[in-house]
């Protein structure tokens, strides 16, 4: 048996949520160009029989849509460029018979509460949660690893003697 499980970071996903959302920008900005062009086609047909609170429920609710999903997506993008900058190349983390390193921290079995994987409240993607005794929780998004939780659970199984494994009871599968 090897003397300890490295994990390194995977930016894969990561730059496929950024190429997503930009496509996404790119749609719902085409989307916003023909609600303009619609609701000016109709103002126009219709101008003489809108008095000014209809024009402006017209525009507001013909482009407030479109503007709404496109203020989405752009927050979308921001967000998985941000998690992308987070991802350096390295050591994500390592388990062995130590304990865990996690990003720059060691955690010794015994000083461990908890290993868990679990997803944010709001939904999101899942992410690798290591509970220490001090109440400090380690966290590192499961997308950015380059290997499954299934890897990860046997690695903490057999480095903590059985001690540990991953719970994943809180993903509701």
């Amino acid at each position: 048996m090897p003397e300890q499980l490295i994990i390194g970071y995977n930016p894969v996903a990561a730059t496929n949520r950024v190429a997503y959302y930009r496509g996404q920008i790119r749609s719902r900005a085409m989307w916003l160009v023909m609600a303009v062009v619609m609701c000016f086609a109709i103002w126009m047909w219709q101008r003489a029989s809108f008095t000014t609170t209809q024009t402006l429920w017209l525009f507001g609710v013909g482009l407030g849509y479109s503007l709404i999903w496109l203020a989405l997506a752009i927050v979308g993008r921001a967000r998985a460029a941000s998690a992308l900058k987070g991802i350096t190349p390295g050591v994500a983390m390592s388990v062995d018979r130590l304990g865990i390193w996690m990003q720059g921290t060691g955690m010794a079995w015994p000083d461990i509460t908890g290993v868990a994987v679990r997803r944010r409240w709001y939904g999101g993607a899942p992410f690798l949660a290591v509970a220490h005794a001090g109440g400090v929780e380690q966290r590192i998004p499961l997308a950015n690893l380059d290997v499954m939780t299934g890897t990860i659970d046997a690695a903490v199984r057999a480095y903590s003697s059985g001690v540990w494994s991953v719970d994943t009871r809180k993903l509701g599968n």
